[in-house]
């Protein structure tokens, strides 16, 4: 078994790091946030290091098998997008970075939780030109995770270099996370971000907008190296191709509030909404996966 993060405690100096109530309503009302410097530039530096290590193929424990349905780039595969899963759990060094308790405690303040788990990981990587077909189409996170019962969950969005415009940062809607869906979760599916055409992203975006009397302002948002942007599920996000001329490494990390579970939720297509890593976690008594399982979703943070 992995380590389980048990020290729920932050000195004077990160305590500082931590959102003021100000960013609080902010981020309620915009639905993102951007931290101040939380990851320093060794932290990042090692993770740099360590990502190109993992694209080599090392591995300090492997997940016992592929979920079908994570994305898992190996060597051979295309190269312009490559994604990872359960980095966090296959890299150690990753792993002690990524997950400390003052990420879980921004998540948690955010959220206005009591308690941070982990829910998923990926690594990403863009390559550089525009010819590239580096595109994540509008989504939001939400739509796939209708097994959950909590809207409160939110991602850690962090990249391994300073971030802006050029290298395809992520871009919000700003405040679409008060909007009202109208399109079903499998209507939903065709604005998956694995999908490149952006005509009937921005077309369907411009319904969504139209449908809640809202405008669609999107922010992209401009990170230094070490700061960190948080967004809420319920926001539409994307990001466009990486013009720069250097790879755009970014590493996300999903978030659980204390109060979120499992649910028995049906499609309009008849099926239940799934996601991979139940096919990997432990069972709760009633055979519902246990998304409580430290092995695959571990507390950063706890009051």
């Amino acid at each position: 078994m992995l380590p389980i993060i048990k020290k729920f405690m932050l000195d004077a100096a990160e305590e500082f790091l931590l959102p003021t109530e100000a960013d609080v309503h902010f981020y309620k009302r915009h639905g993102y946030f951007v931290s101040k410097k939380i990851f320093s530039d060794q932290e990042i530096d090692a993770l740099v290091e360590e990502t190109g290590r993992y694209y080599e193929g090392h591995r300090d424990r492997r997940v016992p098998f592929i979920p079908k349905g994570a994305t898992y780039w190996r060597g051979g595969d295309a190269t312009d997008l490559r994604q990872n899963n359960y980095i966090t759990y296959e890299s150690l060094s990753m792993r002690a970075i990524l997950l400390k308790p003052l990420v879980g405690a921004i998540a948690s303040k955010l959220a206005e939780t009591p308690e941070s788990r982990l829910f998923i990981d990926v690594l990403r990587y863009k390559a550089p030109g525009q010819d590239k077909n580096t595109t994540i189409g509008w989504h939001i996170d939400r739509h796939y995770w209708q097994m959950f019962t909590s809207d409160a969950m939110l991602t850690a969005f962090i990249p391994l270099h300073d971030c802006y415009e050029e290298h395809g940062t992520i871009v919000m809607v700003d405040g679409s996370n008060q909007w009202h869906e109208t399109s079903t979760p499998d209507e939903s599916t065709s604005l998956h971000f694995a999908r490149r055409g952006l005509n009937d992203l921005e077309r369907r975006l411009a319904i969504e907008a139209k449908a809640n009397n809202a405008d669609i302002k999107t922010v992209p948002i401009r990170l230094n190296k070490g700061q960190v942007c948080f967004h809420n599920s319920l926001t539409y996000h994307g990001s466009f191709p990486n013009l720069s001329e250097r790879p755009r490494q970014t590493i996300s990390l999903h978030f659980q509030d204390k109060e979120n579970r499992y649910r028995r939720y049906l499609l309009p297509s008849g099926k239940f909404a799934a996601h991979h890593t139940e096919q990997l976690c432990a069972r709760l008594d009633n055979g519902d996966p246990d998304y409580s399982d430290p092995e695959y979703f571990p507390v950063l943070w706890s009051k």
